[in-house]
């Protein structure tokens, strides 16, 4: 890396006088960083003046943030300036996680997709008036974005768009066009495929259906990002079929899938690493991700057993209804010790219900004299399937022991949003807000897991590697200049699960793109972010 004096009579932005920590993990150094064009043509020392200076003494300048696990595409159109996001010091989002991408529709199954899709939009409607990631990213470039945006296509929406949710194998015709539809994917833009085998359709799946559309991402080394299934098997399954697939692997939110058998805690963080080691010792390529909280978020209709969700969330509603659904219910979550103490309400669409939440369900249960599990059926019904739940599957060893693995980078699992507007509803979970700034808090200056530069590292180089970004993760000359200048001393997380629209402290200023976004703590409303796209996609 260059750090010879650069003339700055031509630059547009110079950030001045900084700790610059490049991404690679190397020791912090000072100096300034020069851009012009939206790429960095100076790292070092900048004689002269520029368009915009960032005076940024005693704080630290590093790449943008990278965010490899996002549901930004449910809310982008909503919220083109990615408020929680740039307040974070976050640039670059991958989205369509988990296998529910709002692309491709089809006419016969876009109401279906947009009925099951509408608490992840925060009962916002984006209108579904495209078929393809081309047409959904179109829609995103007219609005404008402050953020990068690297997608992903969920196999969960392919396999909506070519059979609803039916619980059965695709004939071979069904397959045959789900692998048309990802191979059109891969072509206009997305970076690989996602699952979300514990959500349908994609728990419907089975093995020789994500096999034989791992071959398609094979063919350019495309990614294959999943939400595992729910079961103690998950990971070992989940390895074996990256090995037949011959793709990259990354597990998304690692330890969440587990938490449904507390009483394997500290056997399972063992087995979880001993098998990724083992799986990485014998050439699978898997990495993974996790967020730095003991708790999840996902649609409350989640919490239903998989038999009741065939044929999509109205006939879902429907056995929900009936007396002898609710006792095999009750049943189901006694031989399973569901701990309804350890589940909120989140969000909920109709006004009348909004005093549940933040209150658990067995608040709510309480509340309105009945038990949690009519509690829960009661709000579906009440809700039409529009509503969101927190459930807290650990405790801070899970998190803490598995977000030092090397292999493990940090995300959010979250949505676009912002503390003012039709987004600032409910009570998200605080990751949306402020993951990036706890993890940096936690993990070098409480716990003192890493160095800052390590930390940083796993930001930024590291899901940059992952997903394939050339020119973007690094504080090097040439790399496009997406940066976050923060405070060390002051960067947390405010966002808590009772009051969760609180932007982070300590984040000064995010440059996207070249181009100043976060200015003191404060949006610019600059939209420079890009849809980014791989090598083997047409031009960007």
């Amino acid at each position: 890396m260059s750090r010879d004096p650069v003339c700055g009579m031509d630059l547009d932005l110079v950030v001045r006088d900084g700790l610059i920590v490049d991404g690679t993990g190397a020791p912090w150094f000072k100096g300034d960083v020069a851009v012009e064009g939206g790429v960095i043509v100076g790292v070092g020392r900048v004689k002269g003046e520029a368009e915009t200076t960032l005076e940024a003494e005693g704080l630290a300048v590093s790449p943008g943030w990278i965010d490899i696990h996002t549901h930004a595409d449910h809310t982008v159109l909503a919220n083109p300036q990615g408020h929680s996001y740039i307040h974070q010091g976050v640039t670059t989002v991958a989205m369509g996680n988990c296998g529910l991408s709002v692309y491709p529709v089809s006419p016969q199954h876009r109401r279906e997709l947009a009925e099951y899709l509408k608490p992840f939009t925060f009962g916002l409607d984006p209108g579904y008036g495209w078929e393809d990631y081309q047409g959904f990213t179109q829609k995103v470039v007219e609005g404008g974005t402050s953020l990068n945006l690297v997608g992903l296509v969920g196999h969960g929406s392919i396999r909506i768009a070519v059979m609803g949710f039916e619980d059965r194998a695709p004939t071979g015709g069904e397959l045959g066009e789900m692998e048309a539809l990802l191979e059109e994917a891969l072509a206009q833009g997305c970076f690989g495929m996602s699952t979300g085998l514990g959500y349908p359709p994609g728990l419907f799946a089975g093995e020789e259906e994500l096999a034989t559309l791992g071959k398609t991402l094979a063919q350019v080394g495309a990614l294959y990002a999943t939400h595992m299934r729910g079961e103690e098997s998950n990971l070992e399954e989940t390895l074996r079929l990256a090995e037949r697939m011959g793709t990259p692997l990354q597990v998304s939110h690692l330890g969440s899938s587990r938490g449904r058998f507390p009483h394997l805690r500290g056997q399972h963080r063992e087995a979880t690493l001993k098998q990724m080691e083992e799986a990485r010792a014998r050439g699978v390529d898997v990495t993974a991700d996790i967020y730095p909280y003991t708790a999840g978020s996902s649609l409350l209709s989640q919490l239903i057993p998989d038999p009741l969700h065939v044929g999509g969330v109205q006939a879902m509603l429907g056995r929900l209804e009936k007396a002898e659904t609710r006792e095999w219910l009750r049943a189901h979550y006694r031989e399973t010790g569901r701990d309804w103490g350890k589940v909120l309400v989140s969000s909920v669409g109709s006004q009348a219900n909004k005093w549940v939440e933040g209150k658990t369900l067995a608040e709510v249960g309480e509340a309105r004299g009945v038990d949690p599990v009519d509690a829960l059926c009661d709000l579906l019904l009440e809700e039409g399937g529009e509503a969101m739940n927190i459930t807290f599957w650990g405790v801070e060893e899970d998190v803490d022991q598995l977000a030092q693995h090397p292999a493990v980078m940090p995300c959010s699992d979250g949505w676009s949003l912002a503390p003012h507007g039709p987004l600032a509803k409910g009570k998200p979970h605080p990751r949306c807000y402020g993951a990036f700034p706890r993890y940096l808090r936690r993990y070098v200056y409480q716990k003192g897991s890493f160095t800052l530069e390590e930390a940083v590292r796993r930001m930024t180089s590291l899901p940059a590697a992952r997903l394939g970004l050339q020119d973007r993760g690094l504080i090097k000359v040439g790399m496009k200049a997406d940066l976050t200048v923060f405070d060390p001393a002051r960067v947390r997380d405010t966002a808590t699960y009772r009051e969760p629209h609180s932007y982070p402290e300590g984040v000064e200023h995010v440059v996207v793109n070249g181009v100043v976004t976060l200015r003191g703590g404060r949006h610019t409303g600059a939209l420079a972010g890009r849809v980014l796209k791989p090598w083997w996609s047409r031009g960007e």
